[in-house]
């Protein structure tokens, strides 16, 4: 029974409540960079990220849309790799939540490539193809089926050459892992609470696929990344 997955919890957390106080958020934000940075979450994006830069032309700015960015981390992953391949780039990272902004922006300093936008996931100002690339980074759990689907039908209309989505791998194993390391490593409730309950609320492959096919992405592939990852991308055919 260990290796089927379990049903998503749809459990809301903690940091989406917007409740906590703002040195709590940032500390709980310092484990999820500190997360990314060891357990893949970084990896996957960039895996994906460098096959489109560099099949695109680098004399010219390669635009990005960060959908329910956080705390801009996965930008600066982006930004970084490309000053490496001496590529343009701008990102332009959104988020509802004032608190992650105000944490984003911190970080951001010295990256006068990203700039940060408050809006709505489920309202964005932007007409098809307005981006050469539309992102989601470990931000799809948070959300319903239908919404998810609802953003990967945004996400699909607005990148021109396509989408990524770096994303959570629902497992029992993964929810044991996480559970267990999250006690050992952090005192922060933020983070023992929300780490587990992400990766309950989180889609498997299979489900990723079928959520595609139904937002109408002609061109997309699935896999799975080690450890407990999915990437989720969306190709252009006349990209």
């Amino acid at each position: 029974m260990i290796f089927f997955p379990p049903p998503r919890n749809l459990k809301p957390e903690l940091l989406d409540l917007d409740n906590a106080p703002f040195d709590e958020v940032k500390d709980s934000l310092e484990d999820v960079l500190l997360v990314n940075r060891y357990l893949g979450g970084y990896k996957v994006l960039l895996y994906y990220f460098r096959k489109y830069i560099r099949r695109y032309a680098l004399d010219k700015e390669f635009s990005v849309l960060d959908l329910a960015t956080g705390s801009a981390d996965q930008p600066i992953a982006i930004v970084d790799a490309a000053r490496k391949l001496d590529a343009k780039i701008k990102v332009l990272a959104l988020d509802i939540n004032s608190k992650m902004l105000d944490y984003a922006n911190e970080k951001i300093r010295g990256y006068p490539e990203i700039h940060l936008l408050q809006g709505d996931i489920h309202s964005i100002p932007f007409a098809e193809n307005s981006f050469d690339l539309v992102m989601n980074n470990l931000s799809l759990h948070h959300f319903t089926r239908n919404q998810a689907v609802n953003i990967l039908r945004t996400a699909n209309l607005i990148g021109r050459c396509g989408f990524i989505i770096n994303d959570l791998h629902r497992s029992r194993i993964a929810f044991a892992f996480i559970k267990v390391l999250t006690r050992l490593v952090t005192n922060n409730r933020l983070t023992r609470h929300d780490a587990p309950v992400s990766v309950m609320n989180a889609f498997t492959p299979s489900e990723m696929a079928g959520m595609a096919q139904e937002a109408g992405v002609k061109n997309f592939t699935v896999n799975r990344h080690f450890p407990y990852r999915i990437g989720l991308v969306g190709i252009k055919a006349d990209s």
